[in-house]
């Protein structure tokens, strides 16, 4: 699916980011070259907190929300 949508759509891997709760969203940012946001919402906290030390891949930002995320992405960056 992911590779189908870089076709379809001119996506830069390597300029965006996966959003969302749970390692394997994580994994497969950093498989595909993207940076990976794990939300604390939903399965995120969990997901954080009692597997995270085990995880092969860790995500760039931990946000408390998707709205954290969202401000993480959009900050300046020198």
């Amino acid at each position: 699916m992911l590779e189908r949508a870089v076709k379809e759509h001119a996506i830069d891997l390597h300029r965006s980011f996966v959003v969302g709760d749970r390692h394997g969203d994580v994994e497969l940012a950093q498989r595909a070259g993207a940076r990976s946001i794990l939300v604390r919402t939903g399965y995120g906290e969990g997901e954080y907190l009692w597997n995270a030390p085990k995880w092969q891949f860790q995500p760039d930002f931990v946000a408390a929300d998707l709205a954290d995320a969202v401000h993480w992405i959009l900050r300046p960056t020198k």
